[in-house]
């Protein structure tokens, strides 16, 4: 009797198949595979992959971030500027918004960073109003303080800054306390990556608002009041051209000179011995002419008389002192070039002004050379529209 065969199992000792079996086999092992290809593509085509899930463990890719509408005003610091002092512009204008994708975990590239038009603390109209004050300074001859046959410049660096120090217009900063504010704004300006930057912002813009500004002058010449001719425009540039190379040649001086900054402290203190000299004198003065009034004594007043004597001879020394000081300054400064274009009050004030900003911090010298650099390319082109 025949054993029952299980049909799950596969025997080993079946028989060969013929050939026709084995073809029927293969087309329709070839029909699945196939089929099962299709189905995957259809399903899996249409659709974009997933993005890979993200771990807390993966690094993420970090971008920089685009330049805030405005920047934080830093409040740990009086000497800080009003907004955060960086070695690269702040951007005022608002970055172009990226356009939406549907993978939102995307990092955000190919962003467009816009042009940086104006300085957050050292605006725009900071410049407009310079170019407007520099041409209200020129007066062509036979006009106002032009006594002579050629044109002058009215005021000098310190009326220059006596104005903004004041003013501040088209200045940024932050709280109510002027001294405080103007200091920020220096310490955010004066290095040198900055002062290279605000000028190349700046300098077409300032050299196309001072031609406006010329423009629009009017003067009262040997009577008649008109706006000023071409060629009183040109020489406007040309005396603008020396005071910039002048101030740039002071600047330098008090860089390059190994006693310059020395000579300025010597005159600062002579002047502050003037000052108290002469306030010694004043009192002493004043208490002689009131023993006199009073007619008190005569020994009293005799006293007085000698205690103002003495005081006035003392502030007397202090004054020729100062000025000797101040002469050999004066003469030092003239060594260099550029510097004998203007008065040795302009001068000297500049040099000052120099040594302010070396109290208030002592690696100043970088910066000075590079407003130097800016000055001397300014001149140039100040030079330049002058010959046109």
């Amino acid at each position: 009797m025949a054993e029952e065969q299980n049909p799950d199992q596969l025997s080993m000792a079946s028989k060969p198949q013929s050939g026709m079996g084995k073809m029927i086999w293969i087309l329709l092992l070839c029909a699945v595979v196939a089929g099962g290809a299709l189905w995957y593509f259809r399903n899996e085509a249409p659709h974009p992959p997933k993005p890979p899930v993200r771990t807390e463990t993966q690094m993420r890719l970090q971008l920089p971030a685009p330049p805030p509408q405005s920047r934080a005003v830093t409040d740990n610091a009086t000497d800080a500027p009003a907004t955060n002092a960086t070695d690269t512009l702040p951007a005022s204008q608002p970055a172009t918004p990226p356009a939406t994708t549907e993978a939102t975990d995307a990092p955000d590239v190919g962003r467009v960073m816009p042009k940086v038009e104006d300085d957050s603390v050292i605006r725009l109209a900071f410049i407009e109003d310079l170019t407007r004050y520099l041409a209200d300074a020129y007066y062509p001859a036979n006009s106002g303080p032009a006594k002579g046959e050629h044109g002058v410049l009215s005021k000098g660096p310190k009326m220059l800054n006596m104005h903004y120090g004041v003013e501040m217009t088209g200045l940024e900063w932050s709280g109510d306390d002027l001294e405080k504010g103007r200091r920020s704004i220096l310490r955010y300006a004066l290095n040198p990556t900055m002062v290279d930057a605000l000028y190349h912002l700046y300098v077409d813009r300032f050299m196309d608002s001072l031609q406006r500004a010329a423009k629009r002058m009017v003067r009262t010449v040997e009577g008649e009041e008109r706006p000023l001719t071409r060629m009183e425009i040109k020489e406007m540039h040309h005396l603008l051209a020396l005071r910039a190379q002048a101030t740039a040649g002071v600047l330098r001086a008090c860089v390059v000179m190994e006693d310059g900054m020395s000579r300025v402290e010597a005159l600062h203190a002579a002047t502050k011995q003037a000052l108290a000299a002469n306030q010694t004198f004043q009192t002493a003065l004043l208490q002689y002419q009131e023993a006199s009034d009073a007619k008190k004594d005569s020994k009293v007043i005799a006293k007085a008389r000698t205690a103002m004597d003495v005081a006035g001879k003392t502030y007397q020394q202090a004054i020729i002192q100062r000025e000797r000081t101040r002469e050999s300054l004066a003469n030092q400064l003239r060594k260099n070039k550029w510097v004998a274009q203007q008065s040795d009050d302009a001068n000297i004030y500049v040099a000052q002004w120099a040594y302010r900003r070396m109290l208030d911090n002592d690696r100043i010298f970088p910066a000075l050379m590079a407003v130097h650099d800016v000055l001397i390319d300014l001149a140039e082109r100040l030079e330049k529209k002058a010959a046109l």
